[in-house]
């Protein structure tokens, strides 16, 4: 066997995997389908330019259904190919591929120019066809082999994109090498993923702090971001021990500690990070997160490399959902982990981390997770192009993303939920946003020590007067919300939406306070059931509360819909400003984790302390962990620290110690003076651009910020006392 050979061999193993689990079920009920539908679609599409097309294959565009035929002849392969299948080595099905093929050689040649969705052309159907030829390889001539290969250089024959549009060309380059001996081809293709394999501080890519962009300003860790990891991990894995193999891929494991597994929930990936995908029906959370997780079991799988933590992390998200979406070779290592009893499920210790380069914090504990997603002049409010994600308005304007293991799977709140109502965020009521579209603010980002954070955000809407300062303080057990400045014009109410959740049709949502007028005047409120939620309000609170039964479908978000309807009851909580307010503010407490007795108890005797909720300063203290956000270029006091312009602060005491972090979220300062309340012996982890100018009498830091790129800074305090 040549080295070719093998490689395709490799690869078709790959795609086929041995036949357990459903995969190939799955697979058998789509092929069954396509027999019946292929050659209705392809006579669809010798209708150039005419709406047969779209008609015939459910609304697509041109290009899209082109695309969408070849993945209907890439799922017959399968079933032809794998040996569990019913179709395996059907006679009649590889007879319908190949003359599906040759009668859509007319369609797609290398004398066609491209028209309609430049991704169909270049890479989706490229992709398709090659995973067909890889396992049809000894059923067809090299005729239509060599045709098919040369309508793809027509349409590209150069590495030149970004991101994961590059390893989706490099993949294309590695097995047409592969299938045409091109040996050229696959370093070309191994030489252009090593493009990607970089740190960048602009445009698309990886950054430092593991925040991954798509289109210079949107946040994609979980669509883009996943589709580069999914594509990346198979051509990893396809040259590995070969004279192709890569020589380090030690940031492909960094990308999945710092830029991946943190966006991962019980098997399901956050949708704050994966963008208009979002409002695909069939490519919600679940699927999105079986799609990554299937790259990391690719990836912990590889001969020669450290992988017992891998394994160990990923098992922790391997449940029977896994299953339902999983790549067959993946699904083979899946299984050989949960039977592996030596393999440890991981143990997620509690944790906070913020994403300053794209506008995004998470925080896990022990039984929850909650994620944020803000926008700036960096980064843009939401993305819709393509007839996707049309009406995800507030999507990115501070809204709060709660995730518990005992809740339900919410498959359907995208469809149902008040898309002008997403908890978390400051809005005029019933308005939406230009898509797309950068604020004109700087201030916006956070900083965090152990499962400790602080994030602010300085909010404008493209298009409006209103304006507010909204922060948020993570603590072990709590968010603290605060917000201020609120400020409009416009004559419309403006909301701070404090809960709108999909919730179980018998849960019970207490009040504890008085009914008054049109809402409630109240101290806290109780969501009971699987959701074991508390608020808490420092001061009475007037609140506006609605139960309802929602029902919708996914044109609530796209154009392109599975034709269902769906229903949901959600229970919505919000405080409303008024029109016109000046200067209003509000603060409450998220306890994502409790009883009612807990709550109780909690809003008698609660011990965070709200220090300063102003214009100038937001402050919060509870134990000896402490959030400040400084809002303006003056120096101000708060919590024991002053600074002389904005930036985020968090410091937590010990028994004789002092962690103090320290970020510029403006990304514009070029230098910040921090005084501290303690004076100190001495100072260790102490960040490069961290100067001590003195330990005593007080501490006294200059803080060097200029092209930090909202950076973290950090360091501890030894020895140290109050002042």
């Amino acid at each position: 066997m040549t080295g070719f050979e093998m490689l395709r061999k490799r690869y078709s193993d790959f795609l086929t995997g041995s036949g357990i689990g459903d995969y190939v079920q799955r697979m058998d009920v789509l092929t069954e389908r396509n027999i019946v539908s292929i050659n209705k679609n392809i006579s669809a599409l010798y209708e150039k330019y005419t709406l047969k097309a779209a008609e015939a294959i459910e609304g697509m565009s041109y290009s899209s259904a082109i695309n969408a035929v070849f993945q209907q002849l890439y799922e017959m392969s399968v079933s032809f190919s794998q040996i569990s299948s019913r179709y395996y080595h059907n006679s009649d099905i590889i007879s319908l591929i190949i003359h599906s093929l040759e009668k859509m050689s007319d369609i797609y040649n290398d004398k066609i120019e491209p028209y309609g969705n430049w991704w169909h052309w270049e890479i989706g159907c490229p992709l398709n066809i090659n995973k067909i030829f890889v396992l049809i390889y000894d059923y067809v001539g090299s005729d239509i082999l060599t045709e098919y290969m040369s309508a793809e250089k027509h349409f590209n024959n150069e590495i030149k994109l970004t991101g994961a549009n590059r390893v989706w060309e490099s993949m294309i380059f590695v097995i047409r090498g592969i299938l045409t001996d091109d040996e050229q081809s696959v370093c070309s293709a191994v030489s252009g993923i090593k493009d990607v394999m970089f740190i960048t501080d602009s445009g698309d890519g990886f950054y430092e702090d593991g925040s991954f962009i798509q289109h210079n300003i949107f946040p994609y860790n979980g669509g883009y971001g996943r589709s580069l990891l999914q594509e990346l991990a198979p051509i990893i894995y396809l040259v590995s021990d070969t004279k192709f193999d890569f020589d380090d891929i030690s940031m492909v494991y960094d990308w999945i500690y710092n830029s991946y597994l943190p966006f991962m929930v019980h098997g399901r990936l956050m949708d704050m990070v994966r963008g208009r995908e979002i409002s695909r029906f069939y490519q919600q959370c679940d699927a999105a997160g079986a799609d990554l997780l299937s790259a990391v079991l690719i990836i912990s799988d590889l001969p020669g490399h450290k992988n017992a933590e891998l394994k160990s992390r990923a098992k922790a998200h391997l449940n029977s959902d896994y299953f339902k979406f999983a790549t067959p070779f993946a699904a083979d290592i899946a299984y050989k982990i949960i039977e592996d009893t030596s393999i440890e499920t991981y143990d997620q210790k509690p944790y906070f981390r913020v994403y300053n380069s794209m506008d995004r914090a998470v925080k896990h504990s022990e039984n929850y997770s909650i994620g944020l997603a803000m926008h700036s002049e960096r980064i843009a409010n939401f993305e819709s192009i393509n007839d996707e994600n049309m009406n995800a308005f507030h999507t990115a304007d501070g809204m709060l993303y709660t995730y518990k293991a005992n809740e339900m799977n919410a498959d359907f709140f995208w469809q149902t939920i008040n898309l002008h109502r997403l908890p978390g965020t400051t809005v005029l009521k019933d308005t939406g946003v230009r898509e797309n579209s950068v604020s004109a603010c700087e201030f916006v980002g956070g900083c965090g020590i152990n499962e400790n954070g602080v994030c602010a955000m300085e909010l404008n809407p493209v298009g409006y007067s209103l304006k507010a300062n909204k922060a948020w303080f993570f603590f072990d057990e709590e968010i603290v919300c605060l917000g201020n400045g609120i400020t409009s014009n416009d004559g419309i109410n403006v909301e701070t939406i404090i809960e709108n959740r999909l919730v179980e049709d018998d849960s019970r949502f207490t009040v504890h306070g008085n009914e008054a007028g049109e809402g409630y005047d109240i101290k806290g409120a109780y969501l009971d059931g699987r959701h074991d939620t508390g608020y808490c309000f420092p001061e009475l609170q007037h609140v506006h509360i609605l139960r309802e039964v929602r029902r919708g479908g996914w044109s609530n978000m796209s154009w392109t819909t599975d034709g269902k309807d769906y229903e949901g009851m959600y229970v919505t909580m919000w405080i409303d400003h008024g029109k016109n307010p000046d200067n209003a503010s509000y603060e409450y407490i998220v306890i994502p984790r409790c009883d009612e007795d807990r709550l109780n108890d909690y809003c008698k005797r609660n011990d965070v302390k709200i220090i300063e909720n102003s214009e100038w300063i937001q402050c919060v203290q509870k134990g000896n962990v402490t959030g400040i956000i400084f809002l303006k270029d003056r120096t101000r006091i708060a919590g024991g620290v002053l600074a002389d312009c904005k930036c985020a602060v968090m410091l937590q005491k010990y028994n004789d110690s002092l962690d103090f972090v320290v970020a510029d979220i403006t990304h514009k300062q070029k230098k910040i003076n921090i005084e501290l309340d303690y004076s100190a012996e001495l100072f260790t982890c102490c960040d490069e651009r961290i100067k001590i100018i003195q330990l005593s009498p007080y501490v006294v830091m200059e803080i060097n910020t200029d092209g930090s790129e909202g950076r973290e800074l950090r360091v501890r305090l030894e020895g140290i006392m109050n002042v």
